[in-house]
């Protein structure tokens, strides 16, 4: 049956590239020529012992320091470089004859993965899941199998912060030779009439025998409860190395709808059966819902007609980079959806699988997008990557194949659009497709007109002059908005490159919240809106640059703390009643003067008061909203919104004393013990009465006991310069966060939190016994495997320390010793003689290194650099340990292994693996 299992767990890791010896003899040439011959850090042999442990998601960039002189604005000042990733694993005797595939679910950003020796994939993409089909080469039972990857992360696809290495998951798959193919179900629901559905599936078996086998595909529909609501036999033939696509549909009567309210999920058991036994069994998830797209009311869902409220967002989050845990992923679309947002644009690339699911459980829409506008072999290739791996995902309702390019309003953009669409649609004819455009939206032989949709990046005031001449083309704002503001502030300051939080900061080519609803809203032929952006990023720190390390654009700041205008929108886009203060009431020094206070409500009348005395009643306009200039004197500020008259809702800020301690939130009630579980833990300063202090800005430390790490630490100002990857920050405007992951341990989490002048605060995450997720453990022992070994067995006992000339390929075998006995070795008698090279480090030499063969027997001599280490006779194979004796160990030594044999001696020579071990 089908496994899957994690391989994040203990690779080593080292920074840039490894110092080798450059090798130019022959033997390392024509070695290096050969499949397995792999030498340096990709190589077997490769002493990594010295490496760093790390577990993946993995990202190094943020965890350097920053680098103002070499660094890019764009990336944030984080260097990024390249890096080595190794992780030696063994896989059990019962999984030979088994199909064995590696996803590799993200790596910024170019990647080469080696395998026992051999380079098997190339990938060109930081954005691109892929495979690597490792069957062939696979190690079984003692042997440990060697992954390699180097990421060069020194290419860049983007102008944001992109990270680097991999930094989402990696797993490997276990099948069947007959099995379901990797991303072989593509479930398609169909609406017939009166509530009746067709679930249409698409299920490609994969036969990797030698004969044709006749098969039974079972496809079973469950509900959210378990219960089983259709099912479809299919039977056939599939031919030997081939591939078939069976189509089933599985009629169902009125299935709850998959929507952004109520987000109803089914599963689909694909089953696959083989001579009466289940060989193969894969979960799909999805869901029944209908899109719809009209070129003058906009976007339906379900028919009914649905506003797009959504965000834009790059992948990367404080303290952890772009290596979110899926705990994070879920936590940002949480925090999108309790601002009123129903969907998310994947800017400028393909997401995270995790990231899907969560918009898939939580009821966001989704536009996937396409990392590079490309027509090339490649470039479809990644295309048609994107939509196989996300086209089962009800979430998922667009597709835009490009973003803000030159090529857009010109005819060979328009050539490479048409081919990019036709590969789309042969895979997936159900999503409408659009183009992210800054321009060239009115050109004949552009883009614009050869889209399902035309997405407007900015030009806010071109959607009437765009519908005039297209009146059948739908619109929808792709990218919007782009305005500044500073979480917590509320006064700019050019020199402190920090801005104020009344929606009047935006960029040259962008526009106030207010200005850009307003258009967006009024006029049913734009279907929505995707804002520039729902949480600030690292990198691209416009309008200014250092000491700005990340933007100031977002709705939230990078830890997801809201800025005043995530209120405006939930004015904007949600319907129960909302009323929030823009600024705060802590300005000492400042009594008697003004002090701008401003309305983000839905309300149709605002009354504000100081210390319960009326200052003013207005009217509000929702798209203008309302302002006051407030004397200032400390004590409490209060607002209430009217409704028809009626109040509705209140909100109050009142002054706060000094910083005394701290008081703590959790993104959720507690942690799963798996060692995978992350939540965000956010703290803010409150004085002794409990009060936030906004204007905190105290460093804070942190500790951690119990079944729990620290993964990293952000406060969201986008000019600290103090380190993510650390357990102490400062607060900014009297907010920080940490992200803390659980341990397989069974035991709760104690997090002490204390800062300067305050009180010790304590916080106790319960960490909940969970069965622990399938992995694929590390091997730490170092191998050596290629022996050379005699061709010809010596009647007479040869020089075991014989020199081997440079470019004799032909008196010397080279032999894996793992696979077990030579089989020319049995019957015989005389000699034979292994030869071997190993590096040993500073670590091994100074810890009583050994080597430790497996399993070998005969007459033995051990030779080390031409010393005698140990002569022994072992007529049956045992294991055998041989220390590495001698005043001074070389950093390369050479082993010899002379072996005498005789006629009557069942399994002569060495038979299993060698490696070197320390005590």
């Amino acid at each position: 049956m089908r496994e899957r299992l994690s391989m994040d767990r203990d690779w080593r890791f080292h920074l840039g590239d490894p110092v080798q010896a450059k090798e130019s003899s022959h033997k390392a040439v024509y070695g290096l020529a050969k499949a397995g011959g792999i030498r340096g850090p990709a190589g077997m042999e490769w002493n990594d012992n010295e490496w760093d442990t790390v577990q993946l998601p993995h990202d190094w960039s943020y965890q350097q320091p920053l680098d103002r002189e070499n660094g890019v604005p764009d990336f944030g000042y984080y260097p990024r470089g390249i890096g080595w990733y190794r992780k030696k694993f063994k896989l059990d005797p019962a999984d030979q004859g088994k199909q064995l595939l590696l996803e590799f679910d993200g790596i910024a950003t170019h990647a080469a993965v080696y395998f026992n020796g051999s380079i098997l994939e190339r990938n060109f993409c930081g954005y691109t899941s892929f495979t690597v089909d490792i069957t062939d080469r696979a190690y079984f039972g003692d042997q440990p199998n060697l992954l390699v990857v180097k990421v060069d992360a020194t290419v860049s696809e983007g102008w944001w912060y992109e990270g680097a290495g991999i930094y989402r998951h990696v797993w490997l798959t276990k099948t069947a030779p007959v099995h379901i193919a990797h991303r072989g179900i593509w479930v398609n629901p169909i609406r017939q009439e009166a509530g009746r559905w067709l679930t249409n599936v698409e299920t490609t078996i994969r036969n990797e025998t030698e004969a044709a086998v006749e098969y039974q595909l079972i496809s079973r529909v469950e509900q959210a409860d378990g219960n089983i609501v259709a099912e479809e036999l299919a039977s056939g033939s599939c031919a030997a190395g081939q591939s078939l696509a069976v189509t089933q549909d599985l009629p169902i009567e009125h299935p709850a709808l998959w929507d952004v309210d109520a987000p109803h999920l089914y599963k689909l058991y694909s089953i696959l059966v083989v001579n009466g036994e289940e060989l193969d069994t894969a979960v799909t998830n999805y869901g029944y819902r209908t899109i719809r797209i009209c070129p003058d009311t906009g976007f339906y869902l379900n028919d009914r007609p649905l506003k797009i409220k959504g965000t834009c967002n790059h992948q990367d989050h404080a303290g952890v980079g772009v290596a979110l845990p899926d705990g994070i992923q879920e936590y940002r679309i949480r925090r999108l959806k309790e601002m009123g947002s129903n969907a998310y644009r994947c800017a400028h690339h393909n997401p995270a699988p995790e990231l899907l699911d969560a918009c898939d459980r939580l009821g966001m829409l989704v536009m996937n997008e396409n990392r590079n506008f490309d027509s090339s072999r490649e470039g479809l290739r990644q295309l048609e990557n994107m939509v196989t791996r996300d086209r089962n995902h009800p979430s998922v309702v667009f597709y835009s194949l490009f973003n803000e390019e030159p090529l857009q309003g010109t005819p060979i953009g328009r050539k490479m659009v048409k081919r990019m669409i036709r590969a789309v649609k042969k895979l997936d004819p159900t999503r409408p497709i659009l183009g992210a455009m800054h321009g060239g939206v009115m050109e004949d032989e552009g883009a614009a007109d050869v889209t399902d949709i035309v997405g407007f990046n900015y030009m806010n005031g071109g959607y009437d002059k765009f519908r005039e001449k297209h009146p059948n083309q739908p619109i929808i704002g792709s990218e919007t908005v782009s305005a500044f503001s500073t979480r917590g502030n509320y006064i700019s300051d050019d020199s402190r490159q920090i801005f104020d939080s009344y929606d009047r900061e935006k960029a040259s080519w962008g526009n106030s919240v207010r200005e850009s609803w307003k258009t967006i809203n009024t006029r049913d032929f734009v279907m929505g809106t995707f804002v520039w952006t729902g949480f600030d990023y690292r990198g691209e720190p416009t309008p200014y640059e250092w000491p700005s390390v990340s933007t100031h654009f977002g709705i939230m700041d990078t830890c997801g703390f809201a800025k005043d205008s995530y209120y405006l929108y939930q004015a904007f886009w949600r319907d129960e009643p909302v009323l929030h203060i823009v600024g705060h009431w802590n300005w000492p020094g400042r009594e008697g003067r003004q002090v701008k206070i401003m309305a983000h409500t839905n309300c149709d009348e605002v009354a504000l008061y100081l210390n319960d005395v009326l200052i003013d009643r207005q009217p509000i306009d929702i798209y203008e909203q309302y302002e006051w200039d407030v004397v200032y004197e400390p004590g409490t500020l209060r607002m209430e919104g009217y409704k028809g008259g009626q109040l509705v809702k209140a909100a109050e800020i009142q002054t706060a004393d000094e910083a005394h301690t701290v008081r703590v939130e959790t993104q959720k009630l507690a942690l799963s013990g798996d060692g995978r579980d992350a939540m965000a833990v956010n703290v803010y300063a409150v004085d002794g009465q409990g009060r936030f202090v906004p204007t905190e800005q105290c460093k804070m430390s942190f500790s951690i006991k119990g079944s729990g790490v620290i993964l990293g630490v952000g406060n969201g100002d986008p000019n600290c310069h103090e380190p993510d990857y650390a357990a102490e920050r400062s607060l900014f405007n009297g907010c920080c966060q940490l992200i803390v992951q659980s341990k397989v341990v069974e035991e709760d989490i104690v997090l002490t939190i204390e800062g300067d002048g305050l009180q010790p605060a304590s916080h106790v995450i319960p960490v909940q016994p969970v069965e622990e997720l399938p992995f694929v453990p590390s091997v730490d022992e170092r191998y050596i495997n290629n022996w050379l070994i005699t061709q010809e067995i010596a009647a007479e006992r040869p020089d075991p320390n014989v020199m081997i000339h440079p470019t004799d390929m032909n008196s010397w075998e080279m032999v894996d010793v793992s696979f077990g006995a030579l089989q020319m070795l049995r019957g015989a008698s005389g000699y034979v003689t292994y030869r071997n090279q190993a590096p040993i480090s500073d670590v091994e030499k100074s810890g009583r290194p050994y080597l430790w063969f497996h399993s070998i027997s005969g007459d033995i001599e051990i030779y080390v650099d031409g010393r005698l280490q140990l002569r022994q006779f072992l007529p049956w194979p045992e294991n055998l340990e041989v220390p590495l004796l001698g005043a001074e160990l070389k950093d390369q030594i050479t082993i010899s292994v002379l072996i005498g044999i005789t006629s009557d001696m069942y399994s002569p020579g060495i038979q299993g693996s060698v490696s070197i071990r320390t005590k």
